[in-house]
């Protein structure tokens, strides 16, 4: 695991958790899919979604509901669910190294897979929903194991 500097733990000490009430699938596409629809992107119908190109593979993160909504535009997919978002309500800034590297460290200790997801705003972990509650209760150990001591 990455070392904890002590601007980073007192970070951690800070977080949230707000668990996403969705549950989400992860999906793989192929390179030649079909464009998706705008629907996708409206945040009435969106809380979150991730869409990832790379050179092999369009990965996506997305809610159940509207997958089973939408999935029979795509000819082939691979789907991986049923999943839940764990979003980490800290203020983090581009300075900040190590924050999901220490998280995904932790659960990997745990033998809890997770994808980490990171935007500009704040971090994301996505686990299988059937390893939700052991995430949940290592993560806010974890969290507290950060603060100051009594």
């Amino acid at each position: 695991m990455p070392k904890i500097t002590p601007q980073l733990k007192q970070l951690i000490a800070k977080t949230k958790l707000e668990i996403l009430p969705e549950d989400y699938f992860v999906i793989r596409l192929a390179l030649d899919a079909k464009p998706l629809p705008g629907e996708w992107y409206r945040p009435a119908t969106t809380r979150f979604a991730a869409f990832i190109r790379e050179p092999k593979a369009i990965s996506l993160i997305v809610a159940r509901r509207k997958w089973l909504r939408m999935q029979s535009i795509f000819d082939k997919y691979e789907v991986s669910g049923a999943m839940k978002v764990v979003a980490f309500d800290t203020q983090l800034s581009k300075a900040t190294c190590g924050y999901i590297a220490v998280i995904a460290g932790v659960l990997a200790e745990a033998e809890i897979c997770a994808i980490p997801v990171c935007t500009a705003a704040r971090d994301h972990i996505v686990v299988e929903k059937k390893e939700l509650p052991r995430t949940v209760k290592i993560l806010h150990a974890f969290i507290r194991s950060c603060g100051p001591r009594k």
